[in-house]
């Protein structure tokens, strides 16, 4: 059993427009629509992650990464 929040591919925008998704999943096999320039990403419109994951065995799952420590944040931000 997964969970889409715990995903790297599912994305939560908070708010947002009342006719386009925003919060969804966004690995490209399942966007209903996506952009190849950056500036166009506003309009990218990502799958419907309810739909995708409805019975919690999604094919496409990746975890996402391990969040750094705060000291590992740092060190890396002074390296930069």
């Amino acid at each position: 059993m997964v969970e889409c929040k715990d995903c790297k591919y599912f994305k939560r925008f908070p708010g947002g427009s009342t006719w386009k998704r925003k919060t969804g999943c966004y690995h490209p096999d399942h966007m209903e629509q996506k952009q190849s320039d950056e500036f166009l990403r506003e309009q990218e419109i990502p799958g419907n992650h309810e739909k995708i994951n409805l019975r919690g065995d999604c094919s496409t799952f990746e975890a996402r990464p391990a969040k750094l420590s705060l000291l590992r944040r740092i060190a890396e931000l002074m390296r930069a």
